[in-house]
């Protein structure tokens, strides 16, 4: 590797390996893309010394959970199912065999180990590999980590989200008909309120990316992990004649997941409204709830896509620190958003709306 012969070696993008006399080519683009966005179900993980990994896919380091002895876990970046070993100890050649397998579809596995010589098998691997990419190249995913979603995480989404499901309609009606009309900001307000209330927050099945439908978790006294609480809302608010949709992040803490929905005010007008209802419906169980600001991404279609995640206090509270974005919508399309949290740049539209011009209470 590198013109060094090496006994084991860490395959990462980017790296040129001769295995005897087959060409290894992980820095051709289309391989790349590949690597980076997860090639099958299963990525292995390579343990180095303290609790530390390098994920298989993307080559992004993560840090794994306390009390963790080894087995799946999932990368906090590119959001793949990941087998990591335990946790190693230093060792004589510092980070000590260091193993990259990627179990594709196909069952196709590549070993960097000295002593393989089935030169046109692995040959016959990389053709396909390179044939896999061009199909997914395909997919019109503008990032790999949409292709990423689109590919493990979209139809799941989609099938939970029930908005026209008895359960799901009949209990957003409920919690919407105070504000009655046309479907509008303060109707989202008490719909967010009442289910982030009420909301407890439960694991999924250990080693498993579980999405419940709507209705399922609105049956267990709304219970569920971040993926299943933005589900829930995007399905109340659709269910209401809103346009929402759900938000699949990476920041400092992991992966996350949010949703957001579509008004069609001026972001002004949605502040001075949501302002105005925190004043007049303080939610005892929430603690005291007030706003100054809103934060959201406009597009092309919708000038306020409003932030709902939990952590945001209200809606339209603060986003968390992104390293990227994708959305899920209830008609399976996705795309890559830009991500949000971020240091405002001056002069440009950062999705935040000054402060409100409400009359203070």
């Amino acid at each position: 590797m590198h013109g060094k012969r090496v006994d084991s070696a860490q395959i990462r993008p980017g790296e040129e390996v001769l295995l005897g006399q087959a060409s290894l080519p992980w820095s051709r683009p289309e391989l790349r893309a590949l690597l980076r966005q997860g090639a099958g179900d299963t990525v292995e993980a390579v343990s180095i010394p303290g609790r530390r990994f390098i994920c298989g896919s993307c080559g992004v380091r993560g840090v794994m959970p306390a009390g963790f002895k080894g087995g799946m876990l999932r990368c906090g970046s590119c959001g793949e199912q990941l087998s990591v070993g335990p946790p190693q100890k230093r060792g004589r050649w510092g980070w000590g065999l260091a193993l990259v397998v990627l179990l594709l579809g196909g069952g196709i596995g590549l070993w960097a180990t000295r002593g393989f010589e089935q030169v046109r098998a692995v040959q016959e691997a990389v053709r396909e590999l390179g044939e896999r990419a061009s199909e997914q190249a395909g997919t019109g995913a503008s990032s790999p980590q949409e292709a990423s979603i689109r590919a493990h995480s979209r139809d799941a989404v989609v099938t939970a989200m029930d908005s026209r499901n008895p359960i799901t309609r009949n209990t957003a009606v409920q919690l919407a008909a105070p504000d009655q009309g046309p479907y509008h900001v303060e109707q989202v307000a008490r719909v967010w309120n009442e289910v982030r209330a009420r909301w407890h927050y439960v694991n999924d099945p250990r080693g498993q990316e579980y999405f419940a439908k709507a209705s399922e978790s609105i049956q267990n006294d709304y219970a569920g992990d971040c993926d299943d609480f933005a589900i829930v809302l995007a399905s109340m608010i659709t269910a209401i004649g809103g346009d929402a949709r759900v938000v699949m992040m990476d920041g400092p803490g992991g992966g996350h997941a949010y949703a957001e929905a579509c008004l069609n005010d001026p972001p002004d007008t949605i502040r001075d409204k949501l302002a105005a209802f925190y004043r007049a419906h303080r939610d005892a169980r929430l603690g005291r709830q007030t706003l100054s600001e809103i934060h959201y991404r406009p597009s092309d279609t919708c000038p306020v896509w409003l932030n709902l995640d939990w952590n945001a206090g209200v809606p339209g509270g603060d986003y968390e620190a992104e390293a990227w974005a994708v959305a899920i919508h209830d008609d399976g399309t996705t795309e890559t958003l830009a991500p949000a949290g971020l240091p405002p740049v001056a002069g440009a539209n950062n999705g935040a709306v000054p402060q409100a011009a409400a009359p203070a209470p």
